[in-house]
């Protein structure tokens, strides 16, 4: 069970509801942003150690864990006004973003659009250029496994976690309690007892044409930028 001192709550931007977390502090605001399929959930560990320096929110973006699944709305533009709107309805005026694989492109694209409203940017293993990301999985060993048949539905949370790490052996080489608490916020449960995804087909091929068509420019990014990259060991 999250233990995490956070507040849950809800905001309605551009006519959804966003689910965001909400651990207090005091200074700076620092605005954590999900990795695709994922939930504000996912920073339940590591943002608390930032509150003694900074107001510390992490945002689920439209399609993903509590927030509202509608069918449009997963181009650059609208994920990041929803980020903007977001911002807005807190009071936030700027902001320190921090965001997860997927979120690389919502961090490019803000710092690009709304230079005024972000002071400075954290990748985290999420700087990426996906356009180049099928010549990265032919190259890459681990991505390229096959994996096993799609499933709808699961006889409980262990076996959808136990499916998405077969899915994707990256992600099982770091998994930690906080996908775990993550997972949870990805499913809905039915009557009969079985676990169902809430997103779809459509809304995650989406997200994915949405970044594999974005061009970054990173050349107009005029703020300071830390990246992280996770490397694998050599055995």
């Amino acid at each position: 069970m999250n233990t995490s001192p956070h507040k849950s709550d809800f905001v309605n931007v551009n006519g959804i509801n966003l689910h965001y977390l909400d651990w207090g502090g005091e200074g700076e605001t620092l605005l954590f942003l999900t990795g695709m399929g994922c939930s504000a959930h996912l920073f339940d560990t590591i943002a608390p150690r930032f509150t003694d320096r900074f107001w510390v929110l992490a945002l689920t973006r439209r399609g993903q864990g509590e927030s509202d699944y509608p069918e449009t709305g997963y181009d650059a533009d609208i994920l990041v006004n929803d980020i903007l709107d977001f911002m807005d309805v807190l009071h936030v005026d700027k902001a320190i973003l921090a965001g997860h694989s997927l979120a690389g492109l919502e961090l490019s694209h803000f710092a690009v659009m709304y230079p005024e409203r972000v002071t400075k940017l954290i990748y985290l293993d999420a700087a990426l250029d996906w356009r180049n990301l099928r010549e990265l999985e032919e190259k890459d060993p681990l991505l390229v496994v096959e994996p096993p048949a799609r499933k709808d539905e699961f006889s409980s949370v262990e076996e959808y976690i136990n499916f998405v790490k077969q899915v994707r052996p990256d992600l099982a080489q770091i998994w930690n309690e906080s996908w775990d608490q993550s997972m949870l916020y990805e499913l809905d449960e039915k009557s009969e007892g079985q676990f169902v995804k809430k997103d779809t087909k459509a809304i995650g091929k989406a997200m994915i044409e949405t970044a594999e068509s974005y061009k970054p420019e990173h050349a107009k990014i005029k703020i300071p930028v830390l990246s992280f990259f996770a490397l694998e060991e050599n055995p």
